[in-house]
């Protein structure tokens, strides 16, 4: 016999009478003094989704980086003309390796729907509810929405030493983001549309000059009195889009270095006025302080962030997602950077020219007794540390964090005997760097996550190689570091290496990396 309603909850079908289809509870079975089961029509409608939204949803579950269930990873619902877009660059996200994240309880719980107690029956979550909105709706452009996932399905990833990073990470640009959703909204958007234009796709819907409309921004910060923290997620973003916008790969001056003048001047002002750094501006502070000792060591002059800003008790105990536990040797390594600028001062005093490449910087020379102290108290210092253990990573990351400091504290030490004995000025001391070149490379093998973070070393030790199956080698390893972290920086830093140095040393030219540096100082960033 039929039911006499069709779309009745499931008791007054079973009793067959007439349903009023009030939701959730029918009036109906309230009036018969019955506790109303709910409507069975509902779950059936949920199961007839079409297969599209069913993709779309699996999609959404397996990659969203707002998916992410850890504290503070919490978007607002994506609107639908976002996701739309999100789908026209998903050959894009997907055509690199994917990042295996490390699972958890929090990660693998279900998604926690705000509509789970208020009715009888249990429908899934929309796929559109990613996750909480604790940013107000709109607070994003809707145009700016899959830059920014992109952001988070790749840099952090790409980017930080391993796994164990990515959420940390994530938790606090997030924390950033929450307070002010359009100025570090529109930093990330920049950096996914990066990561959009490394593809062979024809791409639509890239802002035209958002770069040139964050520097605009910036400027303002200092004056409008917004939080440190937000000046330095800003500054840290566009770092981030000179490392991956491949439209800065030839022929393209970094804006690095000038970023990180005007940080070392927004951070003494700051400080000049007896405020402190949060814990929150040293997490990026330390990510900025690393790429200034880099371009430090690389353009041979004292680091523009002094370590005395980040380097607190904190830093000096637990590994950093850039550093890993190299942190506790910045002070030697500014040193260093210190020894080399007042080298290369002297040479330049000394050159006709004052242009260096003119002079006689990679000829035998006479250093001062002054110089020779600072060279070997200094060796000292670096032949005697030893990295700090973090007691919270494994066994297995902290291999790995071992391995990465011993190969820079190596090459700490190479760069100090190329700065004392040059490249070419003598056959016993190219004979000497070449040993403890190999002494670095002993220090890395060809696992991605164990080269990830070694190109400095890497490039150091690959300058002094000189027999083909030396280089076959190091263009192994430079290789897999490209593929990996898909910098510019790191490609440069291949192209030197190998259109630089081993092309002048096998031409019988002067092969000396710091001297070439010099004359082709946009060629050169190791970060």
């Amino acid at each position: 016999m039929a039911t006499r309603s069709r779309y009745g909850c499931i008791d007054c079908k079973k009793a067959k009478v007439k349903c009023d289809e009030v939701h959730p509870a029918c009036g109906t079975c309230k009036r018969r003094g019955r506790q109303c089961s709910g409507y069975s029509h509902i779950v059936a409608k949920t199961r007839k989704a079409p297969e599209a939204t069913a993709a779309q949803s699996s999609l959404a579950a397996t990659s969203s980086p707002f998916n992410t269930r850890e504290p503070g990873l919490l978007l607002s619902p994506v609107t639908e003309p976002a996701t739309d877009r999100v789908q026209t660059y998903d050959a894009a996200l997907y055509s690199s390796e994917p990042f295996n994240a490390i699972e958890s309880d929090a990660s693998s719980a279900a998604p926690v729907s705000p509509i789970a107690h208020s009715s009888a029956v249990l429908v899934p979550t929309p796929p559109l509810l990613r996750s909480l909105a604790i940013i107000p709706p709109g607070a994003v452009q809707p145009t700016d929405e899959p830059f920014i996932e992109v952001y988070f399905m790749r840099h952090p990833a790409d980017l930080v030493f391993s796994g164990e990073f990515v959420q940390e990470m994530n938790y606090n640009v997030l924390q950033v983001f929450q307070n002010n959703p359009q100025a570090v909204g529109d930093t990330l958007s920049a950096i996914g549309e990066a990561y959009l234009r490394d593809n062979s796709l024809p791409i639509v819907g890239f802002v035209p000059n958002r770069k040139a409309r964050i520097l605009a921004r910036l400027r303002n910060m200092d004056s409008l009195g917004v939080s440190l923290e937000l000046l330095l997620t800003t500054i840290l973003g566009l770092c981030a889009v000179e490392l991956v916008d491949v439209n800065c790969h030839n022929g393209h001056v970094s804006a690095i270095p000038a970023l990180m003048e005007n940080l070392a001047m927004m951070l003494e002002h700051y400080l000049h006025k007896g405020l402190e750094l949060t814990q929150l501006a040293k997490y990026f502070v330390r990510a900025l302080a690393r790429q200034d000792m880099m371009l430090a060591l690389t353009r041979f002059h004292r680091p523009r962030i002094p370590t005395g800003y980040w380097l607190d008790d904190y830093a000096m105990q637990h590994a950093d997602r850039f550093m890993g536990y190299t942190g506790p040797m910045m002070p030697l390594l500014a040193e260093l950077a210190a020894l080399a600028e007042d080298i290369l001062k002297s040479i330049q005093e000394d050159s006709p020219s004052g242009i260096v490449w003119d002079s006689t910087w990679s000829n035998p020379r006479r250093q001062s007794v002054s110089v020779l102290d600072q060279a070997f108290e200094l060796q000292c210092k670096l032949q005697s540390w030893h990295p700090t253990l973090d007691p919270l990573l494994s066994f297995e990351t902290s291999r790995r964090f071992l391995m990465h400091a011993y190969a820079y504290r190596n090459s700490a030490l190479l760069y100090l005997h190329r700065l004392i004995h040059p490249a070419g000025c003598s056959l016993e001391a190219d004979q000497t760097a070449l040993v403890m070149a190999y002494e670095v490379m002993v220090h890395t093998t060809t696992t991605k996550e164990d080269m990830k973070m070694s190109l400095w070393p890497l490039f150091l030790a690959s300058c002094e190689l000189h027999s083909d199956a030396d280089r076959m080698i190091a263009t192994q390893s430079l290789g897999v570091i490209c593929d990996c972290r898909k910098t510019v920086t790191a490609l440069r830093t291949r192209d030197f290496v190998v259109n630089r140095v081993w092309a002048a040393r096998d031409s019988g030219d002067d092969w000396n990396w710091m001297m070439l540096s010099q004359q082709y100082p946009d060629e050169l960033l190791p970060i």
